[in-house]
């Protein structure tokens, strides 16, 4: 027996990718397997994770290298950075809003740590946060009910945070005396001095030599 017209189902295949599209499947797939082997991956645990044929992941990007140099800027992009930060309330005190800062750049700078070590890269990361502006405008307007109570820049605290947290992410430089982040908050929002008490001179001048003494 025929069905009527209306009970007819048409079967349409699934549209087949861009070129672009399908780089950008690929790469979100493998993404986690990269974030653990780095370039230690083979080339079929790449294929295994995006569910796709080997030969599909080089006709997309031509060679493996290409691949793990897309994920490698994928990985250190700092749209999740940048995220955090405008999660922090406006309306946080200001010392738990400037620990708030930290703490992001903290996690911020483990994770490219991390990643590079991952990777075998040494010297500057490829994708630099430092040099784009955005981060600092999402400063600005968290720091701009506070404006009252800053002595400098807003850009300079805001440089200062990034200073103090970039040290305080580096393990070597923490392994004696650990800072958390609302202690590093307190420095920078206070400093170290006694407000109030006038400044001593040093009991005695140390003096340098302007020369090396030779030596024979």
């Amino acid at each position: 027996m025929a069905l009527p017209p209306e009970f007819l189902v048409v079967r349409e295949r699934a549209r087949p990718l861009a070129p672009e599209e399908r780089r950008e499947a690929i790469l979100d797939a493998v993404l986690p397997l990269l974030r653990e082997r780095g370039r230690e991956v083979t080339s079929r645990e790449l294929a295994e994770a995006a569910g796709v044929a080997e030969g599909t992941i080089f006709r997309a990007f031509g060679d493996k290298d290409s691949l793990l140099e897309a994920g490698l800027i994928k990985l250190l992009a700092p749209e999740v950075f940048r995220e955090e930060l405008r999660r922090i309330p406006l309306d946080l005190p200001f010392e738990d809003k400037l620990a708030c800062i930290i703490d992001a750049l903290r996690v911020r700078f483990g994770e490219v740590f991390r990643i590079m070590t991952v990777f075998g890269l040494e010297g500057p990361p490829p994708v630099r946060e430092a040099g784009n502006p955005e981060w600092l405008q999402i400063v600005r307007e968290l720091l701009a009910p506070d404006a009252h109570r800053l002595g400098v820049q807003v850009d300079t605290v805001a440089w200062y945070l990034r200073l103090v947290a970039f040290g305080a992410s580096i393990e070597p430089f923490n392994h004696f005396r650990s800072f958390d982040s609302a202690e590093l908050a307190g420095i920078i929002a206070h400093g170290v001095a006694v407000a109030g008490v006038p400044p001593h001179p040093p009991a005695r001048t140390t003096a340098f030599p302007a020369t090396r003494p030779s030596v024979a």
